[in-house]
């Protein structure tokens, strides 16, 4: 499995990368393939993801196709899509939490880390929150329709999901401040770094570095 940090510094590369290219070879696909072999239960769900993605990616695509402009049309649908299929593969199956984790690994910062820790925490509480009231909804016979009913319902619905985070904020603020909370998360496993995420790194480099395949209208 490939460590959050080597995800993270391959992502940033493989971003910084494209955006510097006017132009997209083939072989910019390279990591992507790598690791649609690598992680072949991926490639499905990858895709549905990506699917729904594109739909503002063509969205602003068209918009240069209005202007007559059909290079750069072709150029941000690509750019766009390698870089969204390269990141969805390497971040397949790794958490929030994962994630803040190779933030530490790199040391990035101790206070940006623990943010995007409780970011994640809080995405989580969200989650169940949302899916609790929507089962309490399915139960009371609730059905969605356009009138003023659903949208009150919609706005309280909304109005609860704030109170309740902003009470569960405050009660992990407390419960912080109790355990001497000094700004820094401290992880009981540390990330190891394989020859796999070694090879990662050097297919990215390498696909930014190798131009051939070049596509164009």
């Amino acid at each position: 499995m490939i460590s959050a940090s080597v995800a993270l510094i391959s992502t940033a590369l493989y971003s910084f990368g494209l955006s510097f290219f006017n132009t997209i070879y083939i072989s910019m696909f390279l990591p992507s393939f790598l690791l649609m072999i690598l992680q072949k239960e991926a490639i499905i769900i990858t895709f549905k993801r990506l699917f729904l993605l594109n739909i503002f990616i063509i969205m602003v695509s068209v918009s240069a196709i209005i202007n007559k402009d059909y290079e750069l049309a072709l150029l941000l649908f690509l750019r766009s899509n390698a870089l969204l299929l390269f990141t969805l593969l390497i971040f397949y199956n790794k958490s929030l939490f994962d994630i803040a984790t190779g933030m530490q690994t790199l040391k990035i910062s101790d206070k940006l880390s623990s943010l995007f820790f409780f970011v994640a925490k809080f995405v989580i509480i969200i989650k169940e929150e949302f899916t609790t009231t929507k089962k309490v909804l399915k139960v009371r016979n609730f059905r969605s329709k356009t009138n003023i009913f659903s949208y009150k319902i919609y706005a309280n619905v909304i109005a609860m999901m704030i109170v309740k985070c902003f009470d569960r904020a405050q009660q992990l603020k407390n419960t912080m401040i109790l355990r001497n909370f000094k700004g820094k998360i401290y992880q009981s496993k540390s990330e190891k770094i394989t020859k796999l995420d070694f090879i990662i790194l050097i297919i990215v480099i390498f696909s930014l570095t190798i131009q051939f395949g070049k596509v164009s209208l």
